[in-house]
């Protein structure tokens, strides 16, 4: 070790107070220079570079001249409205820099007016369940809530000390929710603004108010409420707002997200400093997370410092450097051993950095590997489809040959060949029209040939997919065999029109078609005939010979009606051994015709069993318009004709007793 000598250091330390005075007279002299000899005045309009879009880009700017965009009109400084009636705030700032930038008009709009129908949402916070409505640039403004209190309450430093307190806040906005139903302790102050809310505080009306962290700032300087304080965060960077475009304008989504990345930083600085100025700022307010003092810095000395010193400032450099280096004492040899060098620095630098991306690599490779093991191993019940713009599919997981007995390449390249006729199946193109646009669709059906010419139904969920620039570059979507449901939901339509043991229609259907009838009657002037049937003894054959021969019964009659009848005309079962006819077209001897072959088809016997059974039945008549006016009155008259006819012991009549 070297021996400590007091002279060398004193020598040392002159040698550098010398050069230290020298230095501050230089900078005196360059300052009093700088006095004598004004510069020019800054020009406050200021040339940005613009972004730089692509031929697309710029023709779709050309054919939308004119763009809505809508702001909070009560949110200062983010977005609000002055005396004047003038939109002001950072927000509105920003926007108006894009709209230099990318050479646009902006109607502006206040975020209330339900009514109006605007393309662009200033700041909205991007949320899945908003995804379907907008799509969203990256986020540009974080807020985050805070607590303020009176200067006297010292009781109040976190949200855990709100318990029982009186909690002002604003009514109506969407963190307001979630205040009480995170701590159901606090006693709720609703207020109409956020001036409201810290005057509430400043007036002991209310123990807190919890507001944005930057509204709160900005409200404390201009209105002077000194008897404030900030007593803590409620929430940090609650809101990470982003700008929120309607969803069929992809396009305008990456152009404003172009412009936004254009901004540089030290322009988005004054733009945030001119409506919280940094020597000021409240904790948690920041202009943007990747703007640093330094950054801040040299915006100063680019905007403050006159040309000709920036010109003599590397020189100053340069003499400031040699000064230090020649006078620069040299280091012991017993501190060599504990310094790292450089190169070291260097190699652990990269090794972390390798570690990293390994890391991170395995994470996306195991994240990659979960979700091919779930789409390649789903069940026999769907299957897993991507296409692109084009509407061509570029993948299809193996299960489509569980649901439809296709090979996934098959189906991707055919699948159009595999529609059915059905017309819920023409809806399709139109559909993939809207997704390649970005524009979702709702859940929809189609009809497929499976490989065994089987109709199979599948409901579809697409979702489109965009690029970095907001762009569609297709669609994500799952397939679900919904077969059996809807053969089930076709099953219970059936049944509501038809009498499910003889395959007949019902009393509904039936009166639905005797007022079709009614109607096309009126125009062509034509009658028609309503016929009550009745099988003679239903009753006796169900007790001797059971329920069993009642139904065969029954079916031989309905199998017989349909074989005598039109295909115009229409047969329906009542139950209890009673059926109904409904001829169009068809006067009394007509009618009278058909009940006849109808009685005589009937009394063929039937064998059940090793019984022989014969059927007999009665016929009554009713003719419109002559018996009546809508469907209640026909049946009532042609069952009161069968009735009159079982007294006189008749086959059938068109005579209902008096």
């Amino acid at each position: 070790m070297s021996p400590f000598n007091p002279v060398m250091t004193h020598c040392l330390l002159t040698k550098q107070f010398i050069v230290i005075h020298y230095l501050m007279g230089l900078l005196l002299f360059v300052s009093a220079a700088s006095a004598a000899y004004p510069t020019a005045p800054q020009v406050s309009a200021q040339t940005f570079p613009a972004a730089e879009l692509t031929q697309n880009e710029s023709e779709w700017l050309l054919a939308h001249p004119k763009i809505r965009v809508a702001f909070d009109d009560s949110l200062p400084p983010y977005s609000f409205v002055d005396k004047n009636g003038q939109f002001k705030g950072i927000a509105v700032d920003i926007m108006n820099e894009l709209s230099k930038k990318l050479g646009i008009s902006l109607q502006i709009y206040p975020k209330t007016a339900a009514e109006q129908r605007v393309d662009i949402i200033a700041t909205m916070v991007d949320l899945p369940d908003r995804r379907q409505w907008f799509n969203f640039t990256h986020p540009y403004l974080t807020k985050s809530l805070v607590i303020m209190a009176h200067k006297s309450d010292t009781t109040i430093t976190d949200r855990d000390h709100l318990s029982g307190k009186k909690v002002a806040f604003v009514d109506g906005f969407e963190f307001s929710a979630q205040i009480t139903k995170k701590n159901p302790a606090v006693k709720p102050y609703t207020v109409p603004s956020m001036l409201a809310c810290l005057k509430a505080v400043e007036r002991k009306k209310a123990d807190a108010c919890i507001t944005f962290s930057g509204t709160a700032q900005y409200l404390q300087r201009e209105y002077r409420l000194d008897d404030l304080q900030f007593a803590g965060f409620y929430e940090r960077n609650t809101a990470d707002e982003s700008m929120a475009v309607r969803k069929d304008w992809p396009m305008l989504t990456a152009i404003l997200q172009k412009g936004l990345d254009s901004i540089s930083e030290s322009e988005m600085n004054a733009i945030y400093f001119k409506w919280m100025p940094p020597g000021i700022q409240m904790p948690g307010v920041q202009p943007r997370p990747s703007v640093s003092k330094n950054s801040t810095l040299a915006a100063w000395w680019q905007h403050n410092t006159p040309d000709w010193l920036k010109l003599l400032a590397p020189l100053l450099a340069l003499i400031g450097f040699f000064v230090y280096w020649r006078l620069k004492p040299q280091r012991t040899a017993q501190a060599a051993p504990y310094e790292e060098s450089p190169s070291q620095n260097l190699k652990q630098l990269q090794i972390d950095f390798e570690r990293m991306i390994l890391k991170r690599t395995t994470e996306l490779n195991n994240s990659e590997r979960k979700f091919r093991n779930l789409v390649e191993n789903s069940n026999k019940d769907y299957f897993f489809y991507q296409r692109d713009r084009r509407g061509s599919m570029t993948y299809v997981s193996p299960s489509v040959a569980f649901v439809l007995g296709y090979d996934p390449g098959n189906f991707a390249a055919n699948f159009r060949r595999y529609l059915t006729n059905n017309p819920a199946n023409r809806r399709l193109e139109t559909i993939l029209e809207s997704s390649s646009q970005g524009i979702p669709a709702p859940p929809y059906q189609l009809e497929f040939l499976d490989s065994e010419n089987r109709r199979r139904w599948l409901e579809i969920a697409d979702a489109p997919v965009y690029d970095e620039y907001g762009n569609c570059i297709g669609v994500d979507g799952l397939a679900f065999d919904i077969t059996q449901r809807k053969q089930e939901e076709e099953k219970l339509i059936w049944l509501s029109f038809h009498d499910e043991l003889t395959g007949l229609a019902n009393r509904r259907m039936l009166t639905d078609r005797i007022c079709q009838a009614i109607a096309l009657s009126s125009r062509s002037c034509m009658p028609f005939a309503v016929l009550y049937l009745h099988v003679d003894k239903f009753r006796t054959l169900i007790d001797e010979m059971g329920h069993a021969a009642g139904d065969y019964a029954l079916k031989h009659v309905a199998k017989m009606l349909v074989d005598t009848l039109r295909e115009s005309d229409t047969a329906a079962s009542l139950g209890d051994g009673e059926f109904a006819l409904l001829l169009p077209d068809t006067d009394v001897n007509a009618s009278a015709t058909v009940a006849q072959k109808l009685i005589r088809n009937l009394r063929d016997p039937i064998i059940f069993g090793k019984k022989s059974v014969n059927l007999e039945v009665t016929i009554g008549i009713s003719l419109y318009p002559r018996h009546g006016s809508n469907p209640g009155m026909l049946l009532q008259y042609a069952d009161a004709s069968m009735h009159y006819a079982k007294k006189q012991r008749l086959s059938y009549s068109v005579v209902a007793d008096a």
